[in-house]
């Protein structure tokens, strides 16, 4: 009896041995084969992992945006730190200027750095007032970046449909005047709620903090990727929101406003709500 389980107990654990030295090298020999194993990451890491790359990539086109408070910059370093590109803020509502925007407005353009404007939309300001402000504002030059609405902010005053109704006006008079379509600035989660599928002529610049690039409607598209507003930049004393351009240089010529367009008188005058001047 004693030999028998003996012999019972030596047979169990040359099995269990057996199994375990058969799994091992099943596991080995998948792993030759390239077979999957189980351990394979899918969808979102790896979409993270081709994002993040193409925003580190040498060859991405970088820039900034800057406004009033990022104060005196000196554009010579900003330059130097490879930015190919800058949006300066113009205006805000229908009455506000940018205190810093005639200066960095030339010097981008003394350094070569391709330069765009923007206005700051607010919701309840008169939209008439908005588009005089911006034009009067800013003149643009062949080899400058199309205007840009920068839309933010709601007002639970305002339907949806009129704030979309207003977002269309100011673009369309916008593109009447200076003969190029604006692009349109938001977060991403702004545009998932408001604006997402409305603007398919428009190309959109999003703000999205994250190593997962921009996501839009299968009708629209994103040219500008806005990844960070803490970047570091020489020439720049403080925190500023970096961007990507998803092109190369070339794309992004193409993308300017074209040799030989002539602004046109303001479009306001034409709107039948608009009272003569005093």
């Amino acid at each position: 009896m004693i030999l028998y389980q003996l012999l019972r107990m030596i047979f169990t654990v040359l099995l269990s041995a057996s199994q375990k030295l058969l799994t091992l090298s099943f596991l080995l020999y998948a792993g030759l084969l390239g077979m999957p194993t189980g351990d394979d990451k899918e969808g979102t890491d790896k979409d993270a992992d081709k994002s993040t790359s193409i925003r580190n990539s040498e060859a991405s086109i970088r820039g900034v945006d800057v406004s009033r408070w990022q104060k005196e910059i000196d554009w010579s370093l900003v330059k130097e730190a490879n930015v190919s590109f800058a949006f300066v803020k113009a205006t805000q509502g229908d009455f506000r200027l940018d205190p810093y925007f005639a200066r960095n407005w030339e010097e981008t353009k003394r350094m070569g750095i391709k330069r765009g404007a923007y206005h700051y939309f607010k919701p309840e300001d008169p939209i008439e007032g908005q588009i005089e402000i911006f034009i009067r504002t800013v003149t643009l030059e062949p080899g400058d970046l199309p205007p840009v609405l920068d839309v933010e902010v709601s007002d639970s005053r305002i339907p949806p449909q009129e704030l979309r109704q207003n977002i269309r006006t100011w673009l369309e008079a916008i593109t009447k005047y200076y003969g190029v379509k604006p692009i349109i600035y938001t977060s991403q989660n702004y545009y998932r709620r408001w604006l997402q599928g409305y603007f398919p002529e428009y190309h959109f610049w999003i703000a999205r903090y994250s190593d997962v690039q921009p996501e839009t409607h299968h009708t629209d598209s994103w040219k500008f990727w806005q990844f960070t507003d803490s970047g570091s930049i020489a020439g720049i004393n403080s925190a500023v929101d970096m961007n990507f351009f998803a092109g190369d240089l070339d794309l992004l010529s193409q993308l300017c406003m074209p040799e030989f367009v002539v602004a046109q008188e303001s479009p306001l005058k034409q709107m039948k709500y608009i009272q003569p001047q005093p």
